[in-house]
């Protein structure tokens, strides 16, 4: 989280302990790092060197490399800013998985006066929003229209429910019918007196903007700059949903419901209006009351109170006066003074979303990029006389005095090297913390070149590029520390990530593997750690396309599709892979693949494969599996599992034992103890070629294969009057109320084991809204194929429909689709009463024989 940049008031400091900082600093002295030095030197040289005064030679270099050490930690004690800088001189926040206040503290919306004021914000000319909330999870919206509004009525519903739909949450949905609060017209009889510059005809519109706005309860909105001014911390002002136009205030209590509306209130707001020198405030009248001169109905069932505004002809029910004397405002003046009112209100709106937008970019830290990996050798601070220096040894020196020279130079080199290291490690910080793809290194080196030390190139045994890689990337753990890396930049946010779990269902990969695969996915949940947050509980949106989309799935399917360790996560195809390939997975081998199969006795004659080599190329990888026959048509589901794993591939020779020789690839034994042959090659190596071709293709089908999909049973329910379609499947009366289906592919590698689906059953309830029933189902290909098969056309179905509700067509077809997908759905046992709850069961699986 991105620390707040701007001036807060501070208390005074009181004097105690030191900063760790600040003692860091301490510890890292010359003064220290000397005094340390020294004492290691007394404790390793015993009586052997006892000389420890100034002008030691060894003390000396000992000096020159403290101060070299104090030149690290200068370098390393510049701001996080700076080392986060790149050389283009920007800070890269999403990139290390580091957010600002206004995207870290803000919720999704989740109470109703969230979606209040979510909807406001959204919906220019609304003054109110309420959403009522039945127990089967289904919403009624009731809105309260401004006047003067640009947009039409049509228009500002339709752009109420797509803003309702892009903040839906899981198990919710909107009724089709959205009411709009009747206008009960009331006019407010007053009289003002004025004083001061102002025109008479600008104090009475802004009057009754004003009062019109109160009564109205339209949203007050305040700028980033109000709320801070106001002493509100960052937190503070960012609690609730996120907003684009301001801060809206919630409603004060108790007005939430049918209340009075007082004359009083209304005279507070008149009074506080510029040029308003006093008012007297008679009585409301109210067009379905009586006149009061106290108090009035302010609201009630489908109808709420609204300013009677002047309109052509009619005069004003509020006099102004100056000095005592009548001051006359025609109405065409004063309809023009409040259209201009509401023009400038509307321009305000659109400025401050961007200056929200541009303050709120502003705020971030800003740091400068420096080039601190340059390292300048200590050598050249040593006196002339040690001959290490930039001028070296004098042309007249003997070859011995060349030799020691040399030789003091290969010394320090070896310490000097440590240190042009830790410059380079300093350097690359930026890379370190990166969560985007492809940055896994962790270690990075320089080898200290000529231009620091001249003539280093005649102290290396070898080629200084040859060395580097000699001596550095064999000690680069770079998944361990890069993990270690990312559980810092989690740490930030409270938050932990085990993979625990995970590992132990992804035997059939190797070692390097696994540690990819895991360092991925970790990275993955920190550049999208905004969003599994806050949008774990949130739904799909039924106005887009949700259908292999990767922004528009609901939450609780990322969130979880991640803590599986499944490569993708949002609502597509689980089948496509099988049927792009035309393979069809069979539990048991067919007649067909008779001669495919060789007895373990002959598999016995065969030796490991070894290190299966990748085909370099995408057309070698296709003639290598064009050649297997076991991929052509119906696939064993014995070599779809068994072919993930490197030590079941066997290469038997021929007459031949030269690896020159033709080989035979075999696969074995898969979990019912048959060896498959998978056909001749021309030597040992196209042999494990073939091997690392079947492999990641089968990688790929399985990755593909793997993924869920989340039915909210709630979007099922029937939508066309009558709901004659549903009333034919007898369905339980609880059926739709706040009950969610996940359904998970049953073929795969991992998915076919008890102890994953346990493991996915425990994350998924875990993970899901604690008042949603949840129900997970196991489903075979063919089952899986006839689920997608009816839930694109729902969605398809209840997008159409989400833009145009009020369509009696396209809510028929939307029930029909529904029934198909529900069909889909019921299970074994289902009419018994006994399965439908899903809490403990264990779930049946689909189309497994």
């Amino acid at each position: 989280m991105i620390s707040n940049p701007l001036p807060q008031p501070q208390p005074q400091p009181q004097p105690g302990p030191a900063r760790p900082r600040a003692r860091e600093r301490g510890e890292a002295s010359f003064a220290r790092l000397r005094e340390q030095g020294l004492e290691w030197l007394q404790a390793v040289s015993g009586q052997t060197w006892t000389d420890h005064n100034l002008h030691d030679p060894g003390i000396t270099l000992l000096e020159q490399l403290c101060y070299a050490l104090t030149d690290l930690v200068y370098r390393a004690d510049f701001p996080v800013a700076d080392h986060l800088t790149g050389p283009d001189g920007t800070i890269d926040y999403a990139g290390l998985s580091l957010h600002p206040p206004a995207d870290i503290f803000p919720c999704r919306a989740t109470t109703p006066a969230d979606m209040r004021r979510v909807l406001l914000d959204a919906v220019p000319g609304l003054d109110d929003a309420t959403l009522q909330p039945r127990a089967d999870g289904v919403l009624r919206l009731v809105l309260q229209l401004s006047q003067g509004a640009a947009d039409g009525t049509a228009q500002r519903i339709a752009a109420a429910r797509e803003a309702f739909h892009a903040q839906r949450n899981l198990g919710e949905d909107l009724d089709l019918v959205v009411t709009c609060v009747r206008d009960v017209a009331c006019e407010l009889h007053a009289q003002i007196e004025i004083d001061g510059p102002r025109d008479a005809a600008d104090v009475l519109a802004e009057v009754y903007d004003r009062c019109d706005r109160f009564i109205a309860r339209a949203a007050t909105c305040r700028s980033l700059d109000e709320r801070r001014r106001a002493g509100a911390s960052l937190e503070d002002i960012y609690t609730g949903p996120a907003l684009k136009h301001g801060f809206i205030d919630d409603l004060p209590e108790g007005q939430d419901g049918t209340q009075r509306l007082f004359l009083s209130d209304l005279a507070a707001v008149v009074q506080a209006v510029p040029g308003v020198a006093l008012a007297r405030l008679s009585e409301l009248r109210p067009a379905n009351d009586v006149a009061s001169n106290g108090s009035v109905a302010w609201r009630g069932d489908g109808w709420a109170l609204r300013l009677a505004m002047p309109t052509d002809g009619a005069p004003a029910t509020i006099a102004v006066t100056r000095r005592g004397n009548r001051v006359a405002v025609t109405p065409d003046d004063l309809r023009r003074k409040l259209d201009d009112l509401h023009a400038a209100g509307r321009s305000n709106r659109s400025r401050q979303q961007a200056d929200q937008a541009g303050r709120a970019a502003a705020a971030l830290p800003r740091g400068q990029h420096r080039d601190l990996q340059r390292y300048h050798s200590v050598q050249r601070l040593l006196p002339a006389i040690y001959g290490v220096g930039r001028h070296g040894v004098p042309r007249s020196a003997p070859p011995q005095a060349r030799a020691r020279a040399q030789q003091l130079q290969a010394y320090l080199l070896m310490m000097e090297q440590v240190i042009a290291q830790g410059l380079a490690q300093v350097q690359h910080l930026r890379e370190l913390f990166s969560v985007n793809g492809g940055s896994r290194q962790t270690l990075w080196s320089q080898m200290i070149g000529p231009d620091s030390v001249p003539g280093v190139e005649r102290l290396l045994l070898a080629p200084a590029a040859q060395v580097e890689r000699a001596m550095y990337p064999p000690f680069d753990r770079s998944a361990r520390r890069k993990s270690r890396a990312l559980d810092h930049l989690l740490a930030l946010y409270g938050d932990t990530y085990a993979q625990s779990s995970m590992r132990q269902f992804c035997g059939h990969h190797s070692p390097q593997e696994l540690e990819s695969l895991l360092l991925e996915n970790k990275a993955a949940w920190l550049r999208d750690v905004v969003g599994l947050t806050r949008d774990r509980a949130g739904g799909f949106d039924l106005g887009r396309d949700a259908w292999d989309t990767p922004d528009n799935g609901s939450g609780l399917q990322r969130r979880v599709a991640l803590l599986l360790g499944l490569r993708i996560g949002h609502p597509r195809p689980l089948t496509k892979a099988l049927q792009q390939q035309r393979l069809r997975l069979v539990p048991q081998p067919l007649p067909q693949h008779a001669s495919l199969q060789l007895a373990p006795q002959q598999a016995q004659a065969a030796g490991a494969a070894g290190q299966a080599t990748a085909p370099p190329t995408r057309a070698e990888l296709q003639a290598d599996l064009q050649r297997m026959a076991v991929l052509r048509g119906a696939l064993p589901a014995g070599v779809f599992h068994a072919g993930l794993w490197r030590d079941r591939y066997r290469l038997l020779a021929g007459g031949d034992a030269s690896p020159d020789a033709p080989h035979r690839l075999l696969l074995g034994p898969d979990d019912d103890g048959r060896w498959w042959d998978l056909g001749e090659h021309a030597d040992a190596a196209s042999a494990r070629r073939a091997a690392g071709s079947l492999r990641l293709f089968l990688l790929h089908l399985h990755q593909e294969s793997e993924g869920l999909h989340v039915v909210e049973h709630v979007l099922l329910r029937p939508l066309a009057d009558g709901g004659r379609a549903h009333a034919a499947l007898e369905l339980p009366a609880d059926f739709h109320a706040l009950r969610i289906s996940v359904l998970m592919p049953g073929w795969t590698a991992r998915t076919r084991q008890p102890a994953f689906r346990r493991f996915a059953q425990e994350t998924l309830r875990i993970n899901c809204p604690a008042h949603l029933s949840l129900r997970c189902l196991w489903l075979e290909v063919d089952a899986m194929q006839r689920f997608e098969g009816c839930w694109v056309p729902w969605l398809t179905a209840r997008r159409n429909l989400a833009a145009a509700p009020g369509n009696a067509q396209l809510a028929a077809l939307a029930d029909e689709a529904a029934c198909r997908v529900i069909q889909c759905l019921r299970q074994p046992g289902d009419d018994d009463g006994d399965a439908r709850d899903g809490e403990g069961d264990e779930p049946w699986l689909q189309g497994h024989a």
